[in-house]
């Protein structure tokens, strides 16, 4: 039988791995054994123990999951290897049975892999949500230029001043949903890339923080001197920037702790953006200690109207994440209770220039 399901498996590209009724090894993907760093025919038949290492209160899960026919749902935990090696993945546990024959699979996701499977999630609601949007704001409008029409129209004839004051609060509110429709149509910008120093961008910060908040605020910063210029729009980059600004102003209000915010930059390699890998990107966070953004909405919060008493009503972050997308790069939030970090991430074309500077050799020395 265990011939039949390493046969029924062994062309499985995921990484799993599989343990028997006594938690003896039967079986693991050629990912799972690069991932969890084992070779497979050492330890056919052996314990579990031979690839992790498992505390007594691990083992005691396991057995129940066994013995109760139980799953263990898909979490981000801790690893412990042989050899004292630690690795944090995302992992779930499922319960099978085969011929009265019980046996546990384990199925993991490495970070990279489950922050790219979040992030291509995220753009793909995104873009049917701003689909959906344009779809709404174009019928919106119409009925909004005859209600303008007409107030327009009936304003001068009313002689009560009372009702004159209600056609005003008409025409405000009309012009009011007009802008926004008219936000939610442009939300693709038309960008104008030249060679920028992001930190010259990073800058101009602490400058704008004071001009929006009367608070004191610590700003820390920490960036990389080995950075190269990027390919950018500077002023939407700066609009993107100055939108995460507003709203740690505003969230930290809500708080009694000392205002802090880091601004921080890396190159980062290796990084799946909407399906394309990247050998080198440039990270930019952006982090606050305020009190974090609430659990229900985190996934939600670059959809348009999203709000909560941490975020502004509004389209800011739909509108940053628009601009960073047509920069072809993603932004990422991460939040809990001690603060919020934003992370930009924008390609670098480091291998061009490398390639670039290869062919230069090359032509000389043929010169």
């Amino acid at each position: 039988m265990k011939k039949l399901l390493k046969k029924t498996m062994e062309n499985i590209s995921s990484k799993v791995l599989v343990v028997d009724e006594s938690l003896n090894f039967v079986f693991a993907s050629n990912e799972a054994e690069a991932f969890l760093l084992f070779d497979s025919k050492n330890s056919e038949g052996k314990g579990i123990e031979n690839i992790f290492s498992e505390n007594p209160s691990n083992i005691f899960e396991l057995k129940r999951l066994l013995a109760e026919k139980d799953s263990l749902e898909k979490s981000r935990r801790k690893i412990y290897l042989k050899g004292g090696l630690e690795k944090v993945c995302t992992y779930e546990i499922s319960f099978f049975e085969i011929d009265s024959k019980k046996y546990l699979l384990y199925e993991f996701y490495d970070a990279n892999q489950t922050k790219e499977l979040n992030r291509m999630k995220r753009q793909t609601i995104s873009t049917v949500t701003a689909t959906f949007s344009k779809g709404l704001a174009h019928e919106i409008r119409n009925p909004l230029s005859g209600i303008k029409g007409a107030t327009q129209l009936l304003e001068p004839k009313l002689k009560n001043d009372e009702l004159k004051d209600y056609t005003r609060i008409i025409l405000k509110e009309t012009e009011r949903l007009s802008d926004l429709v008219t936000k939610i149509l442009d939300r693709q910008f038309e960008i104008q890339p030249t060679e920028a120093n992001i930190h010259a961008i990073l800058e101009t910060i602490p400058e704008y923080l004071g001009s929006i908040s009367t608070d004191k605020i610590q700003i820390t910063k920490d960036y990389d001197p080995t950075l190269p210029e990027l390919n950018i729009d500077s002023s939407l980059i700066t609009q993107v920037l100055y939108n995460l600004a507003n709203n740690s102003v505003d969230a930290m209000k809500t708080t009694d702790r000392e205002n802090k915010i880091s601004l921080k930059t890396r190159i980062h390699f290796g990084t799946f953006i909407n399906r394309t890998f990247h050998k080198t990107t440039c990270e930019i966070s952006f982090i606050d200690n305020g009190p974090g953004i609430p659990e229900e909405i985190i996934d939600s919060i670059f959809f348009p109207l999203v709000s909560s008493k941490e975020i502004k009503s509004g389209l800011g972050l739909s509108i940053a994440q628009g601009i960073v997308s047509q920069h072809g790069g993603a932004i990422e939030c991460e939040s809990s209770s001690s603060g919020t970090k934003f992370s930009i991430y924008l390609p670098l074309n480091i291998e061009d220039e490398d390639q670039k500077e290869v062919s230069k050799k090359e032509n000389f020395e043929s010169a």
